[in-house]
């Protein structure tokens, strides 16, 4: 058939990807050297485990959808630029909230907030008290052996909140043919018994060439607690973003986690959970719009481990131009988790004639009395509706963008802050704009 590879071929291709997995693996050890990770027994003890698994062999099921060329020929350095307060203040988002600044995986103390209210914020001295991932893969234990200056968060018990912590990441880019500028987010989330907490993720690019950012949050959510959190991806469109974000709750808490991954020409952005407490209630949701030929990827991981557990899940991607996405679900049960009441959809709207998708909710139950369920659906913008805005007398274009927006507004509108939506909309509204 055609399109087939013999045994040789593939046999060609998987020692060609092999090549290259070691070379890029060898340029990852010499940024763990520079960034002295043999300093620290846990960073050390991630790079063991990043050679152990190793970067994902050709035709590999997790990462068949999501090509890693351009990971695998580029050669990275860290960077050491700076971000004046007129750069900061453009990039920000203009929300009343307490501001962390990290510039290329560095704390600044110059642009941060100076008053945090009820968080306590440090730099990790010992990242040996960092904990375990709940689902692992490769770049999360690059993340974790290369990042510089990881920060520990803390709300302390019966605290709330009254404004969101704001984390703004901002990576510089260079044009520079011999290597790419690499930056890695780390912060580790404490929050204690009857906290309440907003934590918004935002990443920019500085200059808006070419660099690659790894990010990694973890959350452990007490007893009794209520945690928000949500990212916004603006990223440009030469950059690469890999993120993978844990959360472990405890229980009778409220979570909801939603990303917005509106930019970054590769994108893999992966969300781990663990319901440890009974009486949980869980939302993950994300929305996808990659254009041009930019491949975004988003998958989720959720263990139901206690009984009376509700999680909800919604993601939703829309596709444009020759653009690629990518979706991955798992919902495991554990045999003790009764009651557990689990839901994940996945819609997609393609709006290019080569735009593709690549789907794969999943389910996982070994318990009975439960409830789970998934599904997903594709398709592309209805010829009825259309004609039925067109005879409104509403152009084409319009028409378009007022039927993409509707698709989006079950995730818009959930956004309390109106700050916050406006500029989630003012995003979504740029990038539609060829449309």
């Amino acid at each position: 058939m055609a399109g087939l590879l013999t045994n040789s071929e593939r046999a060609q291709k998987r020692a060609e990807v092999a090549a290259l997995n070691e070379q890029a693996m060898s340029r990852f050890a010499k940024l763990f050297e520079q960034r002295l990770g043999e300093n620290s027994q846990h960073a050390k003890n991630h790079w063991e485990q990043a050679k152990q698994v190793g970067l994902p062999a050709f035709r590999h099921e997790d990462w068949h959808y999501t090509p890693l060329n351009s990971v695998l020929n580029t050669q990275y350095q860290f960077s050491d630029a700076d971000a004046v307060a007129s750069e900061c203040e453009k990039l920000a988002l203009p929300i009343d909230a307490y501001r962390i600044v990290l510039i290329d995986g560095r704390y600044s103390s110059a642009l941060s907030s100076i008053d945090v209210g009820p968080f306590q914020v440090s730099l990790l001295d010992n990242q040996d008290l960092l904990p375990a991932p709940v689902n692992s893969e490769i770049f999360l234990h690059l993340t974790e052996s290369l990042a510089v200056q990881p920060l520990v968060i803390h709300l302390a018990a019966n605290k709330i909140a009254e404004k969101p912590l704001y984390l703004l990441n901002i990576s510089s880019g260079k044009n520079d043919e011999q290597a790419m500028n690499i930056s890695q987010y780390r912060y580790h989330l404490t929050l204690d018994t009857n906290s309440k907490a907003q934590v918004i993720e935002h990443f920019v690019s500085l200059n808006g060439q070419a660099h690659m950012t790894g990010s990694r949050l973890t959350a452990e959510v007490g007893d009794n607690a209520d945690f928000s959190h949500f990212k916004l991806n603006v990223e440009s469109s030469q950059a690469q973003h890999f993120a993978h974000n844990d959360i472990v709750v405890g229980r009778d808490s409220r979570v909801k986690s939603t990303s917005f991954l509106l930019g970054a020409g590769l994108t893999r952005n992966h969300t781990s959970a663990r319901l440890d407490g009974e009486n949980t209630e869980l939302e993950l949701n994300s929305l996808l719009l990659p254009k041009d030929s930019e491949i975004a990827d988003t998958r989720t991981y959720l263990e139901h481990n206690n009984s009376f557990c509700n999680s909800r899940q919604l993601h939703k991607v829309i596709a444009m131009d020759s653009s690629k996405a990518v979706f991955n679900g798992m919902i495991k049960v554990a045999p003790n988790a009764l009651k557990t009441d689990g839901q994940m959809t996945n819609n997609t709207l393609l709006l290019g004639d080569k735009a593709e998708i690549d789907t794969k909710p999943q389910l996982e139950i070994y318990a009975d009395d439960v409830k789970c369920g998934h599904g997903a659906t594709v398709g592309r913008i209805d010829d009825e509706q259309l004609f039925y805005l067109r005879s409104r007398g509403i152009d084409g274009k319009a028409a378009k963008h007022m039927i993409i927006i509707a698709f989006a507004a079950e995730l818009t509108e959930s956004i309390e802050s109106e700050e916050l939506k406006h500029a989630v909309m003012a995003n979504i509204r740029q990038r539609l704009a060829e449309v």
